[in-house]
Parts: structure tokens; C-alpha cells; sequence
């Protein structure tokens, strides 16, 4: 083995991956060559050959910066397991290989799915050592906390596979205990390093965002589970010195990948969780999720994820387990916060010694109504709502349809210069019929039937908003005999050109009206006005449960080319994406 002392010149030329972002810019002093073999976690300075699919390299501050060929990179070795991406492993020695990750995961490709490019190429010019020649590896730069028993609990989000909605749930799981006042741990505990997850949940108000990083490892597959173990505790006793009442968990992939199916059956992993949301894609994942879960002593809270945009799929998935399926709105807004204190107080009558973190959340005061997203069936009217597919959702999805469709036609009928089936002199155009369009809301995809007109295209301007008007359809809903009539002119307005609307409502304001009298006969509790979220996802979120790859893809993964316009995506918008809303569709 021979070792070169690098100039600082060279290193701060060098595009630094984010899985190194732990090491600091000095540590880099010596270029290690000749016969060596990498391991997990070890740090190389590698040339770029061919570009592949990973066209950008996620940096250490999360920009995704292009890269050329003859770049010089510092990424990591390491192992990656992605059924919808790249099965890869680190090789023998410093032979060129491939970037199976935009993080900056250097290995052999071994296979990948059907869809994927090959990957960039890289070659390897040597192992970064520090000033005495000793090969600089992940594992000497994560946090420093204990492995001992954390005394904060933890909540999991599992999933049936990549891309399942698993870190949109856990984003909203995040939303929902800030709203209540916790200061909230968000983790990330297996994975390929990448920054978007951690990214996301930090943007989504988490006080603490880990990954597995943090913890040493550049990637976790064939990794011991010892040693996720003791990474996991680390991490959630760091997220306790920073003053975190509880952690949000969530583990990649599926639960038949390696390393997840025997976590979901750690007893230290089960020690510190009082509850798992599972993100499925459809019912018959969910039922076997839910199954093998429960098997493995899992006290499962609640379904979500992309099975969650089919009504059909959601009443399949409730009749077989039992369970609600929420959205990401439904979690943000606290749906879950009252099972979740429960399991809480729960786990403090089975514990020997006092925790505080628990017996807090155990004494949370959820507030009886928590909003819009926490409108579900109670009371003995439930099995007809459920059967019927009846929820707090489908009501908010069911008024914006007719609430958007009387403002289209209102629009329309000003366009023509006549109402609609009228006769009057000084028409300026005519009907032609509709055609279809998608809007997609906080509550589901809405399907338009816009009107069509001869000599003008019409284009309704809602469908273009950042997200649909929350607070005027919270009003609608909250709102007593007297003031109903002036919430729905207002959520017309919200969804009019330039906030104006001047149509006849009368006719809307009694469909609306049979609609809220029906959800109130089947048990739903609409009480109490609520305050606005404060959405803190205004700018780039790099990852809404997306496989990291897929951000990097130019245009081509499942956001569709969004990744270039940021600033002018909702979070409506943002939060269908991530369960897989694709430009196509």
C-alpha cells in the first residue's frame, strides 16, 4: 500500500457526496493506493467516466450538483438493496465500478430493475486516509450518545415495499405531534444514504432529522442487526439530549428486504415502540403487512400510502384488518394522536421505572376535534359509513367537487354571456360539451368535467392553485345556520378567477347543505372551528417518499420533471406526488 499526502486544493475541487457529510474537510489528507480492499463505510476519491442514470450528485449541503466526466468525487463504499432501482456490492479491490446511488454510494452492479439506465461509471483512484495513512471510514464520524436503552418512545412507519408512502407518513406523523406541542425526533434507521427523507421531515418541523449516516454507515444492507440496533438507540438518545420527546422511525423497503424483516422482530426494536403506521400499496399488501406485524407483536395504529388514492382499495383494506387508512392530511392534522396516547398510557402501566417522555405523551391533551382530517366515523353508525366508503376525506373531497363544478359553470355562463339552456340576445359564444381534467387536492384526485366552449378555451384557475382553500372548507363545515351561507361565497371565491365570484348560489348552498346533514346522520363529528396549519413546505422538498434516485432523474422519475420547478408545487400537490402521482397521470 502506498499513500499520497493530498493538496487542499484538490480536495476542495472535489464534489463531496452527502453520505460523507459527516467528515470534516480537514480529515482528508492522504490518497491510499495499491492492493486494498474496500469496506462498508470507507471513504474514496474517484474519477467520473461515463454518466448513467445518476446525473447529478447529491452534496453534502443537499444541492444536486451536474456532474461531467473527469469529475473528481468523494462518495462512500457500500452495499445497496433497492428492488425498484439497483442490487449492488462493494468489490474486492479498486477496480472501476459504478455510482448506484446519487447520495454517493460507490459498488458493483449486480442487477437492477427493469426501467433503471446502467449507472454512472467510476473509477477509484484511491482510499482517503487521514495526515498517518489510515483509510478514513463513516464509522469514526457518527454521533456521539450512548446505545443504552433510549428513555424517549418511538413510533414506526414500515411499509410494503420502496415508494410506498412510507416517509410521506412519516412526514405527517412528524406534523402531527408538533401541532400538539412535542418536540419530535425524526429517524431514519435503514436505507441507502441520500438526503431527500431527512430533508423532508426537517422541512416538515422535526427538531432532530438522523439517518442511518449519522450513525457511521453510508448504506445498511448486510449490515448486522446488532449493529442497527445499536445505531437505532444511538440515534434516539441523541434525539433525547437535543430535548426530543419522542422519535418518529421509519424503516426502508419492504418487510421482506433482509435486514427489515428481522427488525420488525427485534425485541430492542419492539422495546421502545408503542405503535406502527403501515403504508401499503394496495389491500391485499395491507392485509399481509398488517398480519405478519401483528404476528411479530406490533401494535398496528393505522394504514396509509399510496393504497390510500383508491376508494375501493381503502373500504378492501378496512374490511380485512380493521384499521382506518388515513392520509398524509388526516396524520398532519392529528388523526391518530388519541390512539397514539392511549398506546402510550398503555406502555407506562407495563413499565417497571418511570419514564417521563412517556407519561407526557400519555397525558397529551388532544383536542376533542382536531379538524377536517380527524372527521371519521363514530358511534354505531361506523360499519354503514365504512361500508358506504364515508369519511372525513371523502366529505371534503365531495364538496370541493360541487362546489368546483358550480364555479366552473358560473364561469362558463359569463364567458357566453348567458346562463346555461338560456335563450337571450348578446350571446358571445356557445357550449360545446366538456372535457376531463384531474385536480389534485389534499383530499384526493378530483375529476373535472370542464366545460367547452366554441370560440374560447375556457381554463379554470383553481386547478393551478399551490392548494385548494383548507380554511374556507373548514368553514363550510364548522360553520352554523347563520353564517353558512357567507363561508360557501367565500370558498367559491377561493376557487374563482381573481377571488371574485358573482354566480347564484342557492341551489349549491342546499346540496351542501343534504351533504353535511347526511355525514352528521352517519356519525360524523363536525364540530368546532379550527385553525389554519402552517404549512412550513414552501420550497424545495426533496424527496416526498420517493426513492432518492428519483429526484435525480432530470425530468424522467416519478415527479415528472417538478424537480426543476419547486417553488410553484403545493403541498397538495407535494404530498400526491410522493404516493405516486406521476405527470402522466
Amino acid at each position: 500500500m502506498a499513500h499520497l499526502n493530498l493538496r487542499k486544493s484538490r480536495i476542495d475541487h472535489a464534489k463531496r457526496a452527502f453520505s460523507t457529510r459527516r467528515v470534516p474537510r480537514k480529515a482528508y489528507q492522504t490518497l491510499l493506493t495499491g492492493k486494498l480492499v474496500p469496506k462498508p463505510g470507507d471513504l474514496v476519491l474517484a474519477r467520473v467516466d461515463e454518466i448513467g442514470k445518476q446525473t447529478k450528485l447529491e452534496l453534502t449541503d443537499g444541492r444536486r450538483a451536474h456532474m461531467f466526466p473527469g469529475d473528481e468525487i468523494i462518495v462512500c463504499y457500500g452495499n445497496r438493496y433497492a428492488p425498484d432501482q439497483y442490487e449492488a456490492q462493494i468489490g474486492q479491490d479498486l477496480s472501476p465500478c459504478d455510482l448506484v446511488a446519487a447520495g454517493g454510494l460507490a459498488a458493483v452492479e449486480l442487477s437492477r430493475h427493469q426501467r433503471m439506465k446502467p449507472p454512472t461509471q467510476i473509477t477509484p483512484l484511491g482510499l482517503l486516509g487521514d495526515a498517518k495513512g489510515r483509510r478514513l471510514n463513516l464509522s469514526s464520524f457518527g454521533v456521539d450518545a450512548t446505545d443504552a436503552v433510549p428513555q424517549i418512545p418511538a413510533i414506526l412507519s414500515l411499509g410494503t415495499s420502496m415508494n410506498a408512502g412510507k416517509t410521506l407518513t412519516a412526514t405527517s406523523l412528524v406534523r402531527g405531534f408538533k401541532r400538539l406541542g412535542f418536540k419530535v425526533g425524526a429517524l431514519k434507521i435503514t436505507g441507502t444514504g441520500a438526503g431527500g427523507d431527512m430533508w423532508i421531515v426537517r422541512d416538515a418541523g422535526a427538531d432532530v432529522a438522523l439517518d442511518f449516516t449519522d450513525a457511521g454507515f453510508a448504506s445498511t444492507y448486510l449490515v448486522g442487526i446488532p449493529e442497527i440496533e445499536a445505531a437505532t438507540y444511538r440515534l434516539m438518545n441523541h434525539a433525547a439530549a437535543q430535548g426530543c420527546d419522542v422519535c418518529v422511525i421509519e424503516i426502508a423497503d419492504g418487510l421482506q428486504q433482509l435486514e427489515t424483516s428481522q427488525l420488525i422482530r427485534s425485541p430492542q426494536i419492539l422495546d421502545v415502540t408503542i405503535g406502527t403506521v403501515f403504508a401499503a400499496y394496495d389491500a391485499m399488501g395491507a392485509k399481509y403487512g398488517v398480519d405478519l406485524l401483528r404476528a411479530a407483536g406490533h401494535s398496528v395504529l393505522a394504514m396509509s400510502g399510496r393504497l390510500g388514492r383508491s376508494p375501493l382499495g381503502v373500504r378492501e383494506a378496512e374490511a380485512a384488518t380493521g384499521l382506518r387508512v388515513f392520509s398524509p392530511w388526516e396524520l398532519q392534522e392529528g388523526a391518530l394522536m388519541t390512539a397514539i396516547r392511549e398506546r402510550a398510557a398503555a406502555a407506562c402501566r407495563t413499565r417497571s421505572a418511570a419514564q417521563p417522555a412517556l407519561e407526557a405523551l400519555a397525558q397529551a391533551a388532544v383536542p376533542a376535534n382536531v379538524a377536517l382530517g380527524n372527521l371519521v366515523p363514530m358511534g354505531p353508525a361506523a360499519a354503514d359509513a365504512r361500508r358506504i366508503g364515508l369519511s372525513g376525506t371523502s366529505l371534503a373531497r365531495d364538496i370541493l367537487d360541487r362546489v368546483a363544478h358550480h364555479v366552473m359553470q358560473a364561469e362558463a355562463d359569463q364567458l357566453c354571456g348567458v346562463a346555461y339552456g338560456a335563450h337571450a340576445a348578446g350571446r358571445r359564444d356557445w357550449r360545446n360539451g366538456v372535457r376531463p381534467q384531474d385536480w389534485i387536492t389534499d383530499f384526493g384526485v378530483i375529476e373535472l368535467k370542464v366545460p367547452r366552449l366554441r370560440k374560447t378555451r375556457y381554463e379554470p384557475a383553481f386547478p393551478r392553485q399551490a392548494a385548494a382553500p383548507i380554511a374556507a372548507l373548514k368553514a363550510v363545515i364548522d360553520s352554523r345556520h347563520g353564517d353558512f351561507d357567507t363561508a360557501v361565497q367565500r370558498l367559491c371565491a377561493g376557487l374563482a378567477k381573481g377571488g371574485r365570484f358573482g354566480g347564484d348560489l342557492d341551489r349549491l348552498l342546499d346540496e351542501l347543505r343534504r351533504m353535511i346533514d347526511a355525514a352528521r346522520l352517519q356519525g360524523l363529528p363536525l364540530a368546532g372551528p379550527m385553525r389554519v396549519l402552517d404549512w412550513p413546505l414552501p420550497g424545495p422538498s426533496e424527496n416526498g417518499g420517493i426513492d432518492e434516485d428519483e429526484i435525480f432523474d432530470g425530468g424522467t422519475g416519478f415527479l415528472g420533471g417538478l424537480e426543476s420547478d419547486h417553488d410553484r408545487v403545493g403541498v397538495g400537490e407535494l404530498f400526491q406526488n410522493g404516493f405516486g402521482v406521476t405527470a402522466a397521470e
